[in-house]
Formats: structure tokens, C-alpha cells, sequence
């Protein structure tokens, strides 16, 4: 029995290994046990030839064991790594070097196919390998390509720009009524079961920053610092897009190098298999290419936007809101969708920007972002990054913008027209003054039309030019069950500069027609200001035209101010209008730069213009200027030197104004420390000058080193209030000055963080002032210190009032004043409230002797 047993042993052991290597293998795998303490693997190349082309052509279709690791395996079998007895080697790996030998010749027959003329191969399905390789390739040259992504900031200027990561400044954006951290929160939106919503729509109006997010996207990806759960990220430009165009196409054509080695079919291949690790970033959908879209004719980009291709891929899309309704079809994007509105910037994104735009020039930096901030114009525009873009390009040169409105909005229209179009001025002209005529009767209608539909416009070319540029914007309305396009300027502002530009060529065509206009215009209120001043840009026949019909109305100074500054003339407005804004007070309340730029550059003109023909000077009128609630900034120096021309200007009072040129950042970083030192002196000039209040205005110890001097030979000065500034603990270096101030009646100090140190200055500089009547020190810390200066108020033989309230006084100190005002003659109010006197009042019986 045993020979039996040895013989048929012995023949069953040459049939196995007369089997197929591929039926060999199987039988071995199969009949291998597991050793729990033994870990050898088969080789690397073994496993992965298993998961490639072995598995297509062989009948291996499984192998088996437990506690194995997992791998990436073919779809249509399962792979799993088993553990080795000792010895076993010797039969395994010879089976599967076999397995590879004969699976290297089949891939090599596979393979020999002709390429196609775009490069890829007829028939050909890449292998796992081949189209990761192909990823790993584009990757590579995708990420330097991004890192290298640098913002235009003239579009049709090449050499001027900068690098995405200086100047990037997120948009607001908004979902839903929420305002999103981030672009980054959009890739987080979910359905109501919790799936994951993969088409995203970024809607906003020209220049609010729309293609710069999705550069960003790409940048900060590139760079490993955002959306890394996607392998592959492509930024798809729709303008070089057309309704059939392929995605692959456009990747080769758009993003990766002519000289690229990547397998386009392999490419496309990877990217079909893994949608899930894939993202693509269509930037202005309302520039493709086709304007009648066939779903017919859809190359796979719109069909990726509809899901009949791709649809795991993530996708965002841009567009401005007059294309939305294009995308928003059965034909293309469809829900779930997330929404999200582009809305530009807001105060804080303002700042950020500039600061980032002149990261090397802070001064330039902080003075423009203050001069935005005191103009409602300015605020207005730099909310689009396109427009804040153009006032930094503008700034850069010479730190200024253009002067007025008019000019400000040319250059806006020039801009906009240029990054889009190739119109020349002269196009441009006449396209806004079509737009115009249409903007004018919209704002003349019941309740402003500011919407618009398609028929009222007569020109095509007209509109469609405007739209390409962005002046203008379309989005479709629903009203019950139709629907239709409606029309939309950029912003009001740009209806009503069009409808301004347009007055202005009724002047030259029909006179009639313009003064008929203005007249409905001017007596329809305040809604049309901005009409006006557009009208009467750098055109003083329009100018005085509006002003001839200012002067008719009541409470319509400010209007006209605001226009003879736009009309830039140096000729004198009308008699009437000068004598409604040279009255004998002249009020200011809480008045922008603009307006204070209007006003000054009006008293300029009038002062120049009638010393040069001795004429009447209708500044002489001017006896008081009172001014509240005001920035006055970096147009002080001239407001005041404007003032000093009114001699016969008695009064100058401002209360709860901002004299310094700027921040206290701007002030760190210019080195200056007083603005008051640009325009003090010129309080010099004013001889007349009776009252100066400076109360409430954030006064520094640096800006009183020139303020006190400027005021110390006025001749006629009798009253100075300085309350509410901060002015303690450096009166050694201007109270001397008051000495001089002989006619000085009434002097306020009150609220202005005093010391006892100040009052050893102050004290003595006060005592001889013949006819100083009222004193104010309220509401200062001098407790403490009377000795060292009470007794200077003995030869203040006039004073009447004296305040020392809230000045933490002490009993101490009440022993120093009481006896040092008891022989005043003229003495008849003294404010003591609000100190700690509780005591001993030892000092009392001196009130006999007041």
C-alpha cells in the first residue's frame, strides 16, 4: 500500500507541474495555509500585474485568506495578500514570475496600435498606471503653472502687474442671506440629505472680483494650502470656449505647455475614472463664445455643467447676472446648486487691498484709504475691487485722483471699455450718449426706472457693446407664468453720469430741449444732484445754466457748489448764486470732503478773479464760520487759508471736528507728528479774529506748539475755548504764549487732561492779563498741587467766574486757593463742584471776604 501511495503521489505531482503556469499559480495560492507569525510577501511587480492586465486575460479571478492587507484592485475581481509556510517560496514565486512573463508579452500585443492625430491611441484603454502617471505629469506642471499667477492690472498693458498672493483681497460673498468666512465654505454645502451639492454658481456684476477668486482657488491649491482632497484642479477661461469644445481640449489648449509630455488620453482617462478628485473652475460663462446654445452640438464642458458627463467632478462657474439665466436651464446647470453672490468689498476689504497694493508704501497707502473714506463717491466705487483697482493705478503716479466727479467717472468709462472691447474714446462717447437719452427718461419716470426691457433700446450694436463691457447687465424677470429680459446699468451712478453726459450734448443740438430738462430736473428735488453735476462737468456753459436756475430755489447752495466745482471754470459764477453762499454766518454741519473741496475751491475763484479786476470782494460779506461735525483732514490748510481771506471774519469756531491730516497711523508712519503746523499760521492773517473755539477737535501737545503762537498777536482776540483736547502734561511748551494775549477775556482749558505741573505753566502766564474775566480749568486732574500755584490767582484783579470742578481737589488744597481769591474785587462766581473738600473746612471763613 505504501508503494501504491508513493507511486500515485509521485504521478499526481508530475500532472500539477505539467499544468499552465496561470493554473499552477492558482492551485498554489489556493492550497497555501496561513502562519500567524509569518509575514512574507510576493513581490511588488507580482501584485501589480495582477491588478493590471494578468487578471484581464486569465482565469484567476480570486484568491483567498484572512488578515490580509487591502488593495486597489480591478473591478471585476478581489485580490488578497496571503501569508507563507516556510519553504513555500521555492514553488510560489517562480508562478508568478511566470504570470508576469507571460502578461509583459500580452500588454506588449495590446499596445501596438497607431496613434490618432491629436495624439491619443484609437482603441486604446490606459491602464491604472498609465493614467495615474498622466495625473502625476499634469499635476506637477499645473501646480508651477498656477504658483506663477500674477494679476493684470491694466488689461491692455502686459508689463504692469502683480503677483495674486500681494494684492488678493477676498470679495464679500453671500449665500442665501449669509455672508460666507470664505470661498472655501462653498465646497462644504450639502443637500437636505446630506449629500454633497457639487455645482456652484459665483454670480456678480463686472469687476466685483469674480475670475480673481477662482485664481486664488487655484493659487492657494497649487500651493498646498487649500483644497487638497482634490488631485487635479483646471481653470477653464469661457471666453475661448465654444459650445462643442472638449474639456481635454481646453486643458491642453488653455493650461498645460505646448511641449507638455502628458498622455492626453491617458489624462482624460484618469479624470473620468476619479471625478471625485477633480475640480473645475469655469471662469465667465456669460463670454462663451456661442450665443444660441444646442444641446446637440454640447461638447463635453457643457455637458460636464448639465451632469450627462462627469457629473462627481466639482465644478464652480462664473458669470455676471445678466448670463444667469443662460446657465440656470434644462439644458444646463440644474439642482442642487449652491448660489453664491460676488459682492466686492466692504469698509475693512477696502483697507486690506490698498494696504496690499502699496504693501511698500504705507504713507501712500493710509492717505489714500483716507481719502476714500471722505468721499461718499469714492466709498461707493471702491466697494467693486475693478474700480479701487483703477484709484490705485491712478494714485501711484502722484498720489492724487482726478479732482472731480466727472473726470473720475470718465476714466471708470475709458477702463471698462478697454478691458473688454476695442472701442476708441469717440465709440465710447456715442455710446453713452445713446445709453443717456434712455437713462434720463428712466430717471425722469413717477418712480425712476432703473430697469429697463431690451425693445426700448434702439441700437443693437449699442447695447450689445455696452453689455460686453459691463455697463450695462441683463438677467431675465418673471412675471406669473412669462418671462422676460430686463436691462440694468452697472450702478445708478452710471445711469445718471450717462444721463449728465447726455444734457451736455442738448446744449449744443437743441438749447430749448437742455433748459427744458434742467428746469424738470432742478424742481423735482434731490434725487437728481448727481445729474446735475455730471451735466455740468468741465463745461461752464452748462455750469452756469444749472446755477441760473439754483439761485430761483430755496436751499440749493450745496448743489450749486457741487456743480461750479465739477464745471473746473475760473470765471466767477452768477452775482445771485455768490451772494446766497457769502452770507454774514456761514454754517458747515457734518459736510464731506467733497463738499468742503466744492466750497474752498469757490472762494478761491471768487477772491482771485475780483482782486484781479478790483472788483467787489463778496468775501468781505463773511463775518462768522461755523463748523461741526467735519473731517476736515488734508483740506484744513486750505479751508483756513480761505477763511483768512474774509477780512472782516470775526468768529471761527469749530466744535467735534478732525483737524489732523489723517489716522494716527498715517501719523506713525509720515513721521509728522502736528498737521496744525500746515495751517495754523494762517490764523495770523486774520486781524479781526475776536472768538476762536477749537473745542472737541482731538488736539495734541505738538499741534498747541503752533496754535498758541499763531494766536498770541491777534490784537482783537478775546475769547479762546480749547476744551475737550489733549493737552496735559506739556503746557511748558506753549502756555508762555498767553501773555501776550492782552485783550484775552474768556480762555477755556476744561477737559483737557491737566496736571498740577500744567498749572505751574499756565498760573503765572494768566496772571497779568489785564482784562482776563472768565477762567475755565474744570474737569482736570490738579488735586494735590495748589501750593505750587494757587497763589498766582491773587493778581487776577478782573477775573469774575472761575470753574474748578471735577479737578479731584483736596482739603489740602482749599487752604491755597480760598485765601488767594478772597481779595478779588471782581469775583463773583466760583464752581467748586464735584471735589473731595470733606474735612476740617479751615478754609471756609475766606468766602467772607469775597
Amino acid at each position: 500500500m505504501a508503494d501504491q501511495s508513493g507511486e500515485t503521489m509521485e504521478e499526481e505531482e508530475m500532472a500539477r507541474q505539467s499544468q499552465e503556469p496561470e493554473q499552477r499559480s492558482r492551485a498554489v495560492v489556493e492550497n497555501i495555509q496561513p502562519l500567524p507569525e509569518t509575514r512574507d510577501l510576493v513581490r511588488a511587480e507580482n501584485t501589480q500585474m495582477l491588478q493590471g492586465g494578468v487578471m484581464q486575460s486569465t482565469s484567476l479571478h480570486h484568491t483567498v485568506g484572512s488578515g490580509n492587507l487591502a488593495v486597489s484592485n480591478p473591478s471585476h475581481c478581489t485580490i488578497n495578500y496571503v501569508h507563507l509556510k516556510p519553504g513555500a517560496t521555492e514553488d510560489v514565486l517562480p508562478a508568478f514570475e511566470n504570470l508576469t512573463a507571460s502578461s509583459k508579452q500580452k500588454q506588449a500585443s495590446d499596445s501596438a496600435v497607431k496613434p490618432t492625430d491629436d495624439g491619443s491611441v484609437q482603441g486604446a484603454h490606459p491602464t491604472k498606471d498609465q493614467a495615474q502617471v498622466a495625473a502625476e505629469s499634469c499635476r506637477k506642471a499645473i501646480r508651477t503653472h498656477y504658483r506663477s499667477t500674477y494679476v493684470k492690472l491694466i488689461p491692455w498693458e502686459d508689463d504692469d502687474t502683480k503677483h495674486i498672493e500681494d494684492i488678493f483681497t477676498e470679495s464679500t460673498l453671500w449665500k442665501s442671506g449669509d455672508k460666507l468666512k470664505s470661498y472655501k465654505d462653498i465646497f462644504l454645502q450639502t443637500t437636505r440629505h446630506g449629500d454633497g451639492i457639487k455645482r456652484v454658481i459665483l454670480i456678480g456684476l463686472a469687476g466685483r472680483g469674480k475670475s480673481t477668486i477662482i485664481d486664488k482657488m487655484a493659487y492657494d491649491w497649487a500651493c498646498g494650502e487649500a483644497l487638497q482632497q482634490f488631485e487635479l484642479v483646471f481653470v477653464i477661461r469661457m471666453r475661448a470656449v465654444e459650445q462643442s469644445t472638449e474639456l481635454i481640449d481646453s486643458i491642453f489648449e488653455q493650461v498645460l505647455d505646448e511641449d507638455t509630455g502628458v498622455d492626453k488620453n491617458s489624462l482624460s482617462s484618469f479624470i473620468s475614472h476619479n471625478q471625485d478628485k477633480v475640480l473645475i473652475l469655469f471662469d465667465g460663462c456669460d463670454e462663451l463664445k456661442t450665443p444660441t446654445l444646442d444641446e446637440a452640438s454640447f461638447g463635453s464642458i457643457l455637458k460636464i455643467l448639465n451632469c450627462k458627463k462627469d457629473r462627481e467632478c466639482f465644478v464652480v462657474v462664473t458669470t455676471r447676472p445678466s448670463h444667469y439665466n443662460k446657465l440656470v436651464t434644462r439644458s444646463l446647470i440644474q439642482e442642487p446648486v449652491t448660489r453664491v453672490r460676488v459682492e466686492g468689498f466692504d469698509t475693512e476689504d477696502i483697507k486690506k487691498y490698498v494696504k496690499r497694493f502699496y504693501s511698500e508704501e504705507h504713507v501712500k497707502a493710509e492717505k489714500l484709504i483716507q481719502m476714500i473714506k471722505s468721499s461718499n463717491v469714492l466709498s461707493d466705487l471702491a466697494k467693486s475691487p475693478m474700480l479701487l483697482l483703477l484709484m490705485c493705478i491712478l494714485w501711484r503716479e502722484d498720489s492724487k485722483l482726478p479732482e472731480t466727479l466727472y473726470r473720475i467717472y470718465s476714466e471708470v468709462l475709458e477702463y471698462i471699455f478697454h478691458r473688454k472691447t476695442q472701442m476708441s474714446s469717440d465709440e465710447i462717447s456715442k455710446v453713452t450718449n445713446e445709453l443717456g437719452k434712455i437713462a434720463l427718461q428712466g430717471l425722469f419716470a413717477p418712480k425712476q426706472q432703473l430697469a429697463f426691457p431690451e425693445q426700448v433700446f434702439d441700437e443693437p450694436n449699442v447695447l450689445e457693446s455696452a453689455i460686453k463691457a459691463g455697463i450695462l447687465t441683463r438677467h431675465k424677470v418673471l412675471k406669473g407664468m412669462r418671462s422676460h429680459n430686463s436691462i440694468e446699468f452697472l450702478h445708478k451712478s452710471f445711469q445718471e453720469c450717462c444721463a449728465g453726459k447726455y444734457l451736455q450734448s442738448l446744449l449744443e443740438t437743441n438749447k430749448v430741449e437742455f433748459q427744458r430738462n434742467l428746469e424738470e430736473i432742478i424742481f423735482k428735488g434731490n434725487d437728481f444732484e448727481y445729474v446735475l453735476q455730471f451735466c455740468a462737468g468741465d463745461n461752464m456753459a452748462c455750469t452756469n445754466g444749472i446755477l441760473q436756475i439754483l439761485t430761483k430755489v430755496q436751499s440749493q447752495t450745496l448743489k450749486g457748489l457741487h456743480c461750479y466745482f465739477e464745471g473746473q471754470s475760473k470765471d466767477l459764477p452768477p452775482v445771485e448764486f455768490m451772494k446766497n453762499v457769502l452770507t454774514d454766518q456761514i454754517d458747515i454741519h457734518k459736510w464731506k470732503m467733497d463738499t468742503l473741496k466744492s466750497f474752498i475751491y469757490f472762494l478761491r475763484n471768487v477772491h482771485t478773479h475780483t482782486e484781479e479786476n478790483k472788483q467787489t470782494d463778496y468775501l468781505d460779506k463773511v463775518q462768522s464760520v461755523v463748523i461741526s461735525g467735519c473731517h476736515l483732514g488734508e483740506c484744513m490748510s486750505d479751508l483756513v487759508d480761505s477763511m483768512s481771506l474774509m477780512t472782516n471774519l470775526s468768529l471761527v469756531e469749530l466744535v467735534t471736528c478732525t483737524l489732523n491730516e489723517s489716522t494716527e497711523e498715517y501719523s506713525a508712519l509720515s513721521g509728522a507728528t502736528s498737521s496744525a503746523a500746515l495751517w495754523a499760521y494762517h490764523f495770523k492773517k486774520m486781524k479781526n479774529l475776536q472768538t476762536v473755539v477749537l473745542s472737541y477737535c482731538s488736539l495734541t501737545v505738538e499741534d498747541m506748539t503752533h496754535i498758541a503762537p499763531a494766536l498770541c498777536d491777534l490784537p482783537n482776540l478775546v475769547e479762546l475755548d480749547l476744551e475737550k483736547n489733549n493737552l496735559g502734561g506739556s503746557a511748558a511748551l506753549w502756555a508762555y504764549h498767553f501773555k501776550k494775549m492782552k485783550n484775552l477775556q474768556k480762555l477755556v482749558l476744561s477737559f483737557c487732561s491737566l496736571v498740577d505741573e500744567d498749572m505751574t505753566h499756565i498760573a503765572p502766564a494768566l496772571c497779568d492779563l489785564p482784562n482776563l474775566v472768565k477762567l475755565d480749568l474744570g474737569k482736570n486732574t490738579l488735586g494735590g498741587s495748589a501750593a505750587l500755584w494757587a497763589y498766582h490767582f491773587k493778581k487776577m484783579k478782573n477775573l469774575q467766574k472761575l470753574v474748578l470742578s471735577s479737578c479731584l481737589l483736596t482739603d489740602e488744597d482749599m487752604t491755597h486757593i480760598a485765601p488767594a481769591l478772597c481779595d478779588l474785587p471782581n469775583l463773583v462766581e466760583l464752581d467748586l463742584w464735584k471735589n473731595n473738600l470733606g474735612g476740617s473746612a479751615a478754609w471756609a471763613y475766606h468766602f467772607k471776604n469775597m
